[in-house]
């Protein structure tokens, strides 16, 4: 499978189509209690995670993406932590600090904007992964192209479970899932 994915196709959803997209993913996610999941492995993540009430309440974690993280974090206990941010002129510098870790508990890899430097990110993270390694990937739905990316993420043979949070998707390479699942859920 190729994606068209160079920098001149990569334009970002008009604000009525990321209208449209963010009503199509609202109706089609499931409920973000838990309700209706039947992987015992994501309701624990909603229930734990997800909605984890305490620390979405401390006031330095305003932005609820980051507390998710940091829930994640505090729930999973990751080896090792990246937490990258993406910007055109840090593409190689993500690279190496990708490169230059042993192996990698948890990346989170903020403000991606194109989805070639969002499949480079994933391919070169996929060295140093394991079977618990988590990594967080924010824009999977900016643009017709991020989505084609995402959707590729999702296919790799390593990739065992996926939870798209329509701003966040959020890869597990967990041994322990037999069948590869695919979640939205409402955040």
């Amino acid at each position: 499978m190729t994606l068209n994915v160079g920098k001149e196709n990569n334009m970002p959803y008009t604000f009525p189509f990321t209208l449209f997209n963010y009503f199509k993913y609202y109706f089609n996610a499931s409920n973000g209690k838990g309700h209706g999941v039947h992987s015992p492995f994501v309701y624990s993540f909603i229930r734990s995670v997800l909605n984890n009430k305490e620390l979405r309440q401390e006031p330095a974690y305003a932005n609820k993406y980051s507390a998710l993280v940091n829930s994640m974090i505090a729930y999973y206990k990751p080896v090792a932590v990246m937490e990258l941010e993406a910007s055109p002129s840090s593409i190689a510098k993500v690279l190496e600090e990708i490169e230059n870790i042993d192996t990698i508990g948890l990346l989170y890899i903020k403000q991606i904007k194109n989805a070639e430097d969002l499949t480079n990110y994933f391919n070169a993270a996929l060295k140093k992964l394991n079977t618990q390694s988590i990594s967080i990937f924010e824009g999977i739905h900016d643009s017709k192209e991020m989505e084609a990316s995402w959707d590729i993420i999702k296919l790799h043979y390593d990739v065992k479970l996926t939870i798209d949070l329509y701003k966040l998707g959020i890869v597990f390479f967990r041994q322990e899932q037999l069948e590869k699942e695919n979640f939205i859920i409402r955040f």
